[in-house]
C-alpha cells in the first residue's frame, strides 16, 4: 500500500497552477520500494498530477532518504514530467491469423501415358510472361517438350525435333500468350 513519505513546504508553481508536492512510495512485488511524486492543487481545483516512478530503492528507509534530498528544481522537473508523461512504445509481438497453411490447389494431371510437366506455364504466365521465359530458359529440351505436350501447346502439330532449347522456350511463351489472349476475349 502506498504511503506519503514527505510533504514539501515550498509550493511548486508552473503556468497552469500552484501545487503542494508530496513524495509517495510503496513496496513492489519484488521486495524493492518505488517512489513517485504527487502534485495537489493548492486552490483545490483541478486534478492531482502524479509522476511516473522517479526512483526504486532496496528499502523503505532508503526511499525516505531519497525523498528528503529532493530540491525545488527537481520538483519543477517532476511536475513537468507529470504533466507530459513519456510515451513508451512497446513492440507488439504479431500473432498469426491462421492455424495452418492454405490447402494445396489440385490441378488436372496429364492423362495416363502423357509426359508430366515440371511446371505449369499458364500459372506462371498469368503472373508474368517474362518470369515464364526466365523459368523456361533454365530447362533443357526433353523437359520443354514435356511441357508443350502436357499442356497441348502445339495444336498445329509443328515438328519440334530440330528446335534448340531457346527456340522451344520461346515457342512455349508464344503459345501461352496466344491462348491467354484467346481466353480473355
Amino acid at each position: 500500500m502506498a504511503e506519503v513519505l514527505t510533504v514539501f513546504d515550498a509550493p511548486v508553481t508552473d503556468e497552469l497552477g500552484t501545487y503542494e508536492a508530496r513524495a509517495v512510495g510503496r513496496p513492489t512485488p519484488t521486495g524493492m520500494w518505488e517512489g513517485w511524486l504527487e502534485f495537489v492543487p493548492i486552490d483545490g481545483r483541478g486534478d492531482v498530477l502524479v509522476s511516473g516512478v522517479e526512483t526504486t530503492q532496496p528499502e523503505r528507509t532508503h526511499l525516505a532518504y531519497w525523498a528528503t534530498g529532493l530540491t525545488p528544481v527537481y520538483l519543477q522537473g517532476a511536475l513537468r514530467r507529470a504533466r507530459t508523461p513519456t510515451t513508451v512504445r512497446v513492440r507488439v509481438v504479431p500473432q498469426p491469423v491462421s492455424d495452418a497453411p492454405a490447402p494445396r490447389v489440385a490441378t488436372a494431371a496429364p492423362s495416363a501415358g502423357m509426359p508430366s510437366a515440371i511446371l505449369d506455364p499458364f500459372e506462371i504466365g498469368e503472373r508474368s510472361l517474362d518470369v515464364l521465359a526466365q523459368e523456361l530458359r533454365a530447362l533443357h529440351g526433353p523437359r520443354l517438350t514435356n511441357i508443350i505436350t502436357a499442356y497441348g501447346l502445339n495444336p498445329g502439330g509443328e515438328d519440334l525435333t530440330g528446335m534448340t532449347d531457346a527456340q522451344l522456350a520461346r515457342f512455349i511463351v508464344v503459345a501461352v500468350e496466344t491462348q491467354m489472349a484467346q481466353r480473355a476475349r
